[in-house]
Order: structure tokens, then sequence, then C-alpha cells
């Protein structure tokens, strides 16, 4: 894909996470009359615009970013010692049951933690990837 796609496609689809943050704002501002409602949603919908855009852009560093992170998550366990018998293989069962309860929960957290961290370090790289795609299109 090239890079003016890239780009266009970074502005249709962040643009509509921006439209959607905005006008959510919008909706809770003349129900509820708070203002803080649709300052909260309208930074949520940039935030998420800066995301998908430095996501698509592929220029930066976001995505390895929000990999590493979520790779962290996976939890290698120890082997599991058992008897041959009734006792232990219920043991077994049980434990490896248990442990993948675990390794799903810390996989979630660490897969929110990535996609919280990518959101808060896009908003100040997505000027610069967007600087970075227009220089590589006056290149080719």
């Amino acid at each position: 894909m090239n890079f003016a796609r890239r780009r266009i496609l970074s502005f249709v689809f962040g643009g509509m996470l921006l439209a959607a943050g905005i006008t959510l704002g919008i909706v809770f501002w003349i129900q509820t009359g708070s203002a803080t409602n649709m300052l909260i949603y309208s930074i949520a919908g940039v935030v998420a615009f800066t995301l998908v855009s430095c996501l698509i852009l592929g220029s930066n560093m976001i995505g390895k970013l929000m990999l590493e992170i979520f790779l962290l998550g996976f939890v290698k366990f120890p082997g599991l010692v058992l008897t041959l018998d009734l006792d232990g293989i219920i043991w077994l069962l049980t434990v490896k049951l248990l442990l993948l309860i675990i390794g799903l929960i810390l996989g979630v957290i660490y897969a929110i933690l990535a996609i919280i961290v990518g959101a808060i370090v896009s908003v100040f790289v997505y000027p610069l990837a967007l600087v970075r795609n227009i220089r590589e299109i006056e290149k080719d």
C-alpha cells in the first residue's frame, strides 16, 4: 500500500472515530447539560483519531509499542508434576484450568494497558508520523 493511500485511509477511519466522539459528546451535553461530558468524549475522539491514524500510517513505533506491551501478558507457566491416580488427575485439571483463567485475565489486562499507552503516546507521535508520511511521498 502506498503512502498516499495510507494517509487517506487514516483520515477516513480516524475521522469517523473523531466524529463519533464529538457527536457523543454533543448528545450527552444536550441530555445532561454538563459540558464535562462533551469535553471527555471530544478528547476521547481526538485520542482515537490519533491512535487509529498512527496504526494505519505505519511510519511510527506505535504498533510495535502496543505489540510489545501486549506480549508481556503471555506468561509461561511452569510444568506440573502429577500422580497417576484420580486425585492427581483432578489436581492437574484444576490447576491447568486455574492457570488458563489467570493467563486470560493477564492477557486482557495487558491488552487494555497496550491500548491505553498506545493512545496516550499516539497523541504526541501523530504529527511526526504525518510529516514522515508526506516526506516519503516526495521521495518516490
